[in-house]
């Protein structure tokens, strides 16, 4: 047992196509995807409560910061528009190898659509054993196997209402490309820097003039693209400025530690707050890139691997949350939300990383290899002309 345990992170361990594998990417992951649970399982206490809590959670400090999880979200955000953007920027900035779009776009299909519709497909099936008319649900289903829920329905998928953000995702992974080839072919560093922060302060502007940072068009990249912007801006000095290694710095800790403070705190919608919010992102990626004590948490092994299942994390952490809710709610402790909490987080983070290795082993990290679908077709074949033979 001792072993199984001191192994795991290494059997949890990602493949990337690229072959570069950059381990603070999967701490920030950690860091993104956590809060998200959290909150979501906050909600499912409010939900199924049988109680009525004291005192009211309107005025509860706890369920407020509880329920700001969902910051978690921009984090992947930025972490997508860095990671997409790298290749392109490399291309272009030190003369790597040109990424071709179609191997671009057949990555993107092998690397995540299988999890994705096995893990859409199996909640699809639960709901119809729950009795949701087929009606309603089939047309749902294929909207959001075709990542055209959001615009179909402007609400999010009944069948796993996070898939909404992975809809945003798409989106800019069919944009990522173009934007980051237009943006690194301006040589000058420092004019091509200018023109990405130009180009983020002035999305929130016009976000906040038509509003859409708001419902519906936070259904849609348009509200969120400065989010991935910072990524580009990040991506840039990454290759460049520490392309020799990164000095760190014990300040840049309390930096760090700061700014993920700050983003739990400027979550209101006024232009201020909105325009602060990518600098703050900015500055905690920034920090904890060259950081002391902060990049080690991130590169800890454990916070690796539960960082690299993430995608996985957050495909079935939902669904399982309301099932889970609904039968832990059932047998409250006290009255008070805190602690019904507590009582429940850590059966439930636990229930859920049981369930996420087992998902992530057997379906995502297979499709992390991308031979995969070369390999599978050679299987087939093989076992084909044994039949025939």
């Amino acid at each position: 047992m001792f072993s199984f345990w001191r192994t795991l992170p290494d059997r949890l361990s990602r493949v990337t196509s690229g072959g570069k594998f950059i381990s603070e990417i999967d701490g920030f992951r950690f860091l993104a995807i956590l809060p998200v649970v959290i909150n979501h399982v906050s909600q499912r206490v409010e939900r199924h409560a049988t109680v009525a809590f004291d005192p009211p959670l309107s005025q509860d400090p706890f369920f407020f910061w509880m329920s700001r999880g969902y910051v978690g979200i921009y984090v992947f955000f930025v972490i997508s528009g860095f990671i997409l953007s790298l290749p392109f920027a490399s291309h272009n900035l030190l003369g790597t190898k040109k990424v071709r779009l179609g191997d671009y776009f057949v990555r993107r299909l092998t690397r995540l659509e299988p999890p994705y519709i096995i893990a859409m497909t199996i909640f699809f099936i639960v709901l119809l054993l729950q009795h949701v008319p087929w009606s309603d649900l089939f047309p749902r289903y294929l909207h959001s196997l075709t990542y055209t829920h959001n615009l179909a329905y402007l609400r999010w998928s009944k069948i796993n209402p996070v898939a909404w953000t992975l809809e945003v995702e798409v989106q800019f992974y069919i944009m990522a490309p173009f934007l980051a080839m237009a943006f690194f072919r301006i040589r000058d560093r420092w004019i091509r820097r200018c023109t990405l922060m130009a180009a983020i302060i002035l999305l929130v502007c016009i976000q906040q003039f038509f509003g859409w940072w708001d419902y519906p068009w936070s259904f849609f990249i348009l509200g969120h693209l400065h989010y991935f912007m910072v990524g580009f801006v990040l991506a840039d000095i990454y290759l460049l400025d520490w392309k020799a290694g990164r000095s760190p710095q014990l300040f840049l800790d309390v930096v760090s530690v700061l700014c993920i403070v700050g983003l739990f705190v400027f979550t209101d919608h006024d232009l201020a707050s909105r325009l602060a919010y990518p600098v703050i992102l900015f500055f905690l990626f920034y920090g904890a890139f060259r950081s002391v004590h902060v990049i080690r948490a991130f590169r800890n092994r454990w916070i690796v691997a539960i960082g690299g299942m993430c995608y996985t994390i957050y495909l079935i952490h939902l669904p399982m949350a309301e099932g889970f809710g609904k039968l832990a709610g059932k047998f409250p402790v006290t009255n008070h939300y805190i602690v019904n909490l507590l009582v429940q987080l850590p059966v439930f983070l636990l229930l859920l990383f049981a369930v996420s290795v087992v998902f992530f082993l057997a379906i995502e990290k297979p499709c992390m290899n991308k031979d995969w679908p070369r390999q599978l077709k050679e299987k087939i074949m093989q076992r084909y002309r044994l039949l025939k033979s």
